[in-house]
């Protein structure tokens, strides 16, 4: 009869396969969001953009355990990360919150997980046709990583892949997931609005963005085999670009930076880790919250 147990323990573990999901959560690129209204504490729209994230996040939370999840880390990353109703957030899902934070918008990803998924992902500064674009605060002009030109996106990809984990899953403007789709083969997306201004877009209503992320976000599990870990080669070089001079001179005071040009300062780290500790600095340096 040892034999029969120990088959049963076997089989027991092959069904219940752990799957950690890592949700990087974002506002700018949520449904019906266009405006520092909705993005900024105390705005007008605000209340209502955080139950419209809220929404869009719960969509992803449950469709990942439908897809088998066992675990699900939930990063509200936004603002100071305080932005998502936890009162209203899936009871099964955990939640990163608050900030500074030594990962910033992936705060967490260093646990190990199999999937990340990016919901309301914004584009890169100086990207038309599209809700909200920035970097930042708008504090970050450009952004090059061994002189691969990234924004909140890339670099966040890029630093979950450090950790071995492949974003499988991006919701956002149609040029978000443009965006996501150069950068990332495989990955799956969901357009929930198309901008039509830098503070405008024709977006689907709350009750479609969430049945679109939820289908989005099964079909990207399903298949996740098929998406890589995001890395680049080492050392890293990175080089970032100031809206003004004296952003540039502060982030300069950062040991090991070099002064490039007037408003661009670069700097050499071993690994993604160590360079995205160093942009994070930097972005500290002209006083943007580290994170947005």
């Amino acid at each position: 009869m040892w034999w029969r147990v120990i088959c049963i323990n076997l089989e027991t573990r092959f069904w219940s396969k752990i799957m950690k999901v890592f949700v990087c959560a974002d506002l700018e690129g949520v449904g019906c969001v266009v405006r520092s209204e909705h993005t900024s504490p105390g705005g007008r729209e605000y209340d209502r953009a955080r139950r419209f994230f809220t929404a869009e996040v719960n969509a992803a939370v449950d469709a990942a355990f439908s897809a088998g999840a066992t675990d699900v880390l939930v990063a509200d990353s936004h603002n100071v990360g305080l932005n998502l109703l936890p009162e209203l957030l899936d009871a099964r899902a955990r939640l990163v919150l608050g900030g500074p934070r030594p990962l910033a918008m992936v705060e967490g990803i260093q646990e190990g997980f199999d999937a990340v998924l990016f919901v309301g992902a914004h584009v890169m500064s100086g990207t038309p046709d599209a809700a909200i674009p920035h970097i930042f605060h708008g504090r970050v002009a450009e952004l090059r990583v061994n002189d691969l030109r990234i924004g909140e996106m890339g670099l966040n990809a890029l630093l979950v892949g450090h950790y071995n984990a492949p974003v499988v899953f991006v919701s956002g403007d149609e040029a978000a997931c443009a965006e996501a789709k150069n950068l990332l083969p495989g990955v799956e997306c969901v357009a929930v609005k198309r901008g039509v201004g830098a503070y405008a877009a024709i977006s689907h209503v709350p009750s479609r963005c969430v049945e679109l992320i939820a289908a989005g976000v099964r079909q990207a599990l399903a298949r996740k085999e098929q998406c890589r870990p995001l890395r680049t080669t080492e050392p890293v070089q990175l080089r970032v670009r100031f809206t003004t001079a004296s952003g540039a001179d502060r982030a300069a005071r950062l040991p090991g930076a070099v002064r490039e040009e007037p408003m661009e300062v670069s700097y050499t780290a071993k690994d993604m880790l160590e360079a995205f500790k160093a942009f994070n600095t930097m972005a500290d340096e002209v006083e943007a919250v580290p994170f947005i």
